[in-house]
């Protein structure tokens, strides 16, 4: 590997801030060195990299043998941009701090330095054993894991079930190329510190036969004895799905089972879901596009519904220029050929804004389905060397079963949307959709070493902003959460802002549109990084009027996380929106109420904690690791990845 320059990249690390003054401009950014911005938008309440590049997370599990969550991640160390992709790897006692793993202790590096976290990577030590040779020479794409041996037993092994890639370049619009992707495993017998290969892989060498694949990746695995009861398998089954899609077909999940006791014997079931390419549940404005390949698949059942999340690929539009994070829940049942078949009911985005590769697992310590994200960095690609790292995830979110009583409905509306709704006696209807919200005691642990500020609202008091008393500054990560009894119109917060209002973000609910709002306008006055508005459609539901009064709009409740360039917006536990902000001045912390003029509002609660918990106690505030260039030869003269 040949190294990239480093311009004053060590020496500026610490005096950035000081040195180049209070406003970063484009020149001053272009003339600094590697890392040099390391902590400047750096969000240090979530879980990120310790440096370089990573994107989606991969097998998050709680191993009940020794009472620790796992969270595996791509990983590109010493790298800024996606390449020989591997997995990165840290451990949590309780989802709120996290440890990297050495996983090569004994050299005298830390966990957090360089390549160490690396657990799973790329590898020819087997290749002998395999045709075609090297079968996960070019990456470590995503995966899944579980607390369990290859036989399907739980003795503090965790097997990590993945898709190991020896063809590049690959995306749903090209050529799908023959032997680019095949599943494999991987086991650690020591609490994921050392890991090896399973001897035999790959397990399923190619996709399903007759399938004109646009990708074929991403498994998903786990025990649904739901479904040992419809296919009648009396020997218990573990189930695996793909992200998928056939070529001028649609999007695709292919489903797979092994027995339990076998997990390296996988059997294809037939595709579980048959979409049509670039189709929509709904109104393509609330439910999205299923474009045309799907990736990071998920499938599991939360009590007896069943639901599925994606990632899909190449249904953008206007008002969405990105790939779609979406849901759907949906009945179960066999076909004639006795596969299992997944029919939609409804469905949305799990997130509104910029996160992907959205993946869950049963957290079986607490009872509950956790999900993360991956939060990619949005700067245009600008500033990154400086920066010295991409990416980070969302918070923990909890997924669940939400239903609103009282609610009015009209059942001549029979359009698939968010919701699904169950008539009651009194006339009323009870609304049911997938829940997300930031994980309780995940908040509860980051809020430990927060300042507290409560306002407490009265009619008289909360309809004028003025009479209500709140910081005007904030740090660079906290919490607010803020109550809207009712709006005629625009209402939410500004965040971010200078003193001067030269720069600043507001985030609002706007009843009009029908949206949720992230407005980066004026959100950096560098010019390089985008400054377009991220949206998401949300409807208050119309409740039943007590004793015959008129329908009452439900309140609006939202839950606001900043934590560096990172900001995560939940809105009544059913919707999200995650985007970025890059803030050109260090004054850029102002906080005020916001609604657009003669706009009324009655406010209830709101409550701000801010100075979130730094949840990687065992890193030093600059992670940063030097910066390499990989060489044309291992890159196939960067027809494979970048290699910066």
């Amino acid at each position: 590997m040949a190294l990239k320059t480093a311009i004053l990249g060590v020496m500026l690390r610490v005096i950035v801030s000081t040195a180049w003054g209070q406003t970063l401009t484009e020149d001053m950014v272009e003339k600094m060195g590697n890392n040099s911005l390391f902590t400047r938008w750096r969000p240090y309440s979530h879980f990120s990299a310790p440096a370089g590049w990573m994107n989606d997370p991969c097998g998050p599990m709680y191993d009940p043998v020794d009472g620790i969550y796992h969270m595996h991640y791509q990983f590109n160390p010493n790298h800024v941009n996606w390449g020989n992709i591997s997995w990165g790897h840290a451990t949590s006692s309780d989802l709120v701090t996290w440890t990297d793993i050495d996983n090569n202790p004994g050299n005298g590096l830390a966990g957090w330095q360089d390549g160490e976290a690396k657990s799973i990577g790329t590898t020819t030590l087997t290749s002998d054993h395999h045709d075609p040779l090297m079968y996960n020479h070019l990456g470590i794409f995503s995966g899944t894991a579980q607390p369990v041996n290859i036989s399907g037993e739980v003795d503090g092994t965790i097997l990590a079930f993945y898709t190991s890639v020896s063809r590049l370049p690959t995306s749903y619009t090209l050529p799908y190329l023959l032997g680019t992707e095949s599943q494999s495993l991987a086991y650690s017998t020591d609490g994921g510190v050392t890991w090896q290969e399973y001897a035999n892989n790959p397990v399923i060498s190619s996709p399903p036969d007759g399938w004109n694949v646009t990708g074929w990746r991403d498994p998903f695995y786990l025990p649904l004895p739901q479904l040992d009861t419809l296919l009648d398998n009396f020997e218990p089954h573990y189930y695996a799905i793909f992200g998928s899609g056939i070529k001028g077909v649609g999007p695709r999940m292919p489903l797979y089972s092994a027995p339990a006791s076998d997990l390296t014997n996988w059997t294809f079931l037939g595709a579980l879901w048959e979409p049509t390419a670039n189709s929509t549940l709904g109104s393509l404005r609330e439910t999205g596009s299923y474009g045309f390949n799907f990736e990071v698949s998920n499938f599991f059942a939360i009590d007896d519904r069943y639901f599925v999340s994606m990632g899909a690929e190449g249904g953008e539009v206007s008002f969405h220029d990105r790939r779609w994070s979406l849901w759907n829940e949906g009945e179960i049942s066999t076909r004639p050929n006795g596969s299992i078949a997944f029919n939609p009911v409804s469905g949305g985005a799990s997130d509104w804004g910029i996160l992907y590769a959205l993946t869950s697992f049963n957290d079986t310590k607490n009872n509950r389905r956790i999900q993360y994200g991956w939060a990619s960095e949005d700067m245009n690609n600008f500033g990154i060397m400086q920066q010295g790292y991409q990416g980070a995830l969302s918070l923990a979110r909890e997924l669940f079963v939400k239903e609103t009583s009282g609610v009015v409905h009209n059942p001549a509306d029979t359009t698939p949307g968010n919701s699904r709704y169950m008539s009651n006696p009194n006339g009323t209807w009870t609304a049911s959709t997938l829940g997300v919200r930031p994980a309780s005691d995940v908040v509860a642990g980051l809020r430990r070493s927060s300042h507290h500020i409560q306002s407490h609202c009265s009619k008289k008091k909360c309809s004028n902003t003025s009479n209500i008393r709140l910081p005007s500054t904030l740090s660079n990560s906290y919490e607010l959460k803020l109550n809207i009894n009712n709006t005629t119109g625009i209402t939410g917060v500004t965040v971010a802002a200078s003193p001067g209002r030269e720069e600043y973000t507001n985030i609002y609910y706007d009843p009009s549109k029908k949206s949720v709002v992230l407005d980066r306008a004026y959100s950096s006055q560098i010019r390089m990084f985008p400054n377009t508005t991220l949206a998401g459609y949300f409807e208050p539901y119309q409740m039943a009027g007590i004793r015959g009064c008129k329908p009452m709009t439900e309140p609006i409740e939202m839950n606001i996380f900043v934590d560096g360039s990172l900001v995560e917006i939940f809105v009544n536990d059913r919707f999200a929106l995650t985007g970025r902000i890059y803030p050109s001045r260090e004054d850029s912390n102002g906080f005020a109420l916001y609604n657009a003029p003669g706009v009324s509002v009655q406010y209830e609660d709101i409550e701000i904690w801010d100075g979130l918990l730094n949840v990687w106690p065992d890193r030093p505030m600059n992670s940063s690791s030097e910066l390499v260039f990989d060489t044309p030869a291992e890159t196939n003269n960067y027809t494979w990845w970048e290699g910066n």
